[in-house]
């Protein structure tokens, strides 16, 4: 796959995700869980933002890092519940969408590292590799904190309805 190809289906899998994350922050009752999902979706949208604007810089002269001036990755503050507030695990029991929804967007996350991670195995460009390399640690640090969040509730879960209490 030459390099302009892989930018346009990582374009796809850019708006592919923000506007699944947007979806996510209209339907979800948690206001803690409405803003990461937004915060997700627009950080997809940088990354969409950053895209074009390499798929275009390549088109006219080579690729210079520096001038991409690339966005620093998100942290998620919580590292226990990353997502959602801590209030809403009370009502995880009801939650099928946001439970679905966590694990969708773990296997989006794992496959955009996965994509990017390849992307920079198959480069000899040294700017094009830390490139990709880049962009495979801010989708991890997505996939990091959904893949926390999905088992917070598991482990809240399986010990809500576990009959040993631990003496």
């Amino acid at each position: 796959m030459d390099i302009n190809s892989a930018i346009e289906l990582a374009i796809q899998s850019e708006i592919e995700g923000r506007e699944f994350y947007r979806m996510l922050a209209q339907q979800t009752s948690d206001r803690k869980a409405r803003k990461v999902f937004m915060d997700l979706s627009a950080d997809e949208d940088m990354h969409l933002v950053f895209l074009k604007r390499l798929s275009k810089t390549l088109q006219t002269k080579d690729l210079n890092l520096n001038e991409l001036k690339l966005p620093s990755i998100r942290s998620f503050d919580d590292t226990e519940s990353p997502i959602f507030s801590r209030q809403f695990k009370e009502f995880v029991k009801n939650a099928d969408l946001e439970i679905s929804a966590l694990s969708i967007g773990i296997k989006l996350e794992l496959e955009a590292v996965e994509f990017y991670k390849k992307m920079a195995n198959s480069t000899e460009d040294k700017r094009l590799k830390e490139l990709f390399e880049y962009l495979a640690e801010w989708e991890k640090s997505h996939y990091e904190a959904l893949n926390s969040q999905l088992n917070f509730f598991k482990k809240y879960l399986a010990t809500k309805t576990s009959f040993f209490r631990g003496f």
